[in-house]
């Protein structure tokens, strides 16, 4: 992917700070239904190619904190936390400073409760950068934010492992898989009232296919995990199973397996 040519120009000085913003909002593609994707990721690997001055590093934090009040939903100022964001992972996965690497995470970690879909995205894909780079250094951060994690928490870290070229390593894949296990063991946990909110519907639509994406890679355990989840009785795991199931990846690769866990579902 190439670099984005005009960043290291335009953070030359403090003052091109505004020329680049504006760059970005005009190339966002917002509003409208996709955001440009291939910018957004070429700017977070040309942030990460560089040794950030303080100020610059500075720009980067701003950039990210943008809050929704400040910059809404399906606008072109959304666009500069979402960059700011996966700009952070980019970062991460090249080796942070202590003080630094903090606030990254930190920042990662508050978008993945973002109310903006778009940012709560970002969350997703910083992890998975950071995956691309060092999958033990995610596996840790899994470690860090999983006891205790809000659902729009758990559903960033399934969205972040439910990555192809995450797992290409068997034993990360069996991970995933029991970190999905974990968490679809919080969500049977979350109370009646609480399934109704919208941080609950994100998650389980998180869960409707991740599970799929790591049954693929390792079928024996990841359907192993979608009949333990079809038999749990509880209705919102058992639609997680039923969407997974309706997935291509698994029904034209695995048809027998996909036909006996939904079996599971008709009882």
């Amino acid at each position: 992917m190439k670099a984005f040519p005009a960043f290291g120009i335009l953070l030359k000085n403090r003052g091109q700070k505004k020329t680049l913003f504006d760059l970005l909002e005009k190339s966002s593609g917002l509003p409208g239904p996709r955001a440009n994707l291939e910018l957004m990721y070429s700017f977070a690997r040309s942030v990460a190619s560089m040794s950030l001055l303080e100020w610059q590093w500075e720009v980067i934090v701003e950039m990210a904190s943008i809050s929704p009040s400040k910059a809404p939903a399906n606008t072109p100022k959304e666009y500069l936390p979402v960059c700011g964001i996966v700009a952070m992972g980019a970062l991460l996965a090249q080796g942070l400073p202590r003080p630094r690497k903090r606030a990254a995470l930190g920042a990662i970690r508050k978008a993945a409760s973002d109310p903006r879909w778009r940012s709560r995205e970002a969350a997703a894909m910083a992890l998975q950068l950071i995956g691309e780079k060092d999958p033990a250094a995610l596996r840790d951060i899994v470690g860090q934010w999983l006891p205790g994690a809000a659902l729009l928490e758990m559903r960033a870290i399934a969205a972040g492992l439910a990555h192809p070229p995450l797992l290409g390593d068997a034993d990360f894949t069996l991970f995933c898989l029991e970190t999905s296990r974990t968490i679809l063991k919080e969500a049977a946990r979350t109370p009646a009232a609480s399934r109704r909110r919208d941080d609950f519907r994100v998650l389980r639509q998180g869960l409707g296919y991740a599970l799929s994406v790591f049954a693929e890679k390792s079928p024996r355990e990841g359907f192993r995990l979608l009949e333990e989840t079809a038999s749990s009785g509880d209705a919102d795991l058992q639609w997680i199973v039923r969407e997974n199931l309706k997935k291509n990846r698994l029904v034209g690769k695995y048809p027998e397996d996909v036909r006996r866990v939904a079996s599971l579902l008709e009882r």
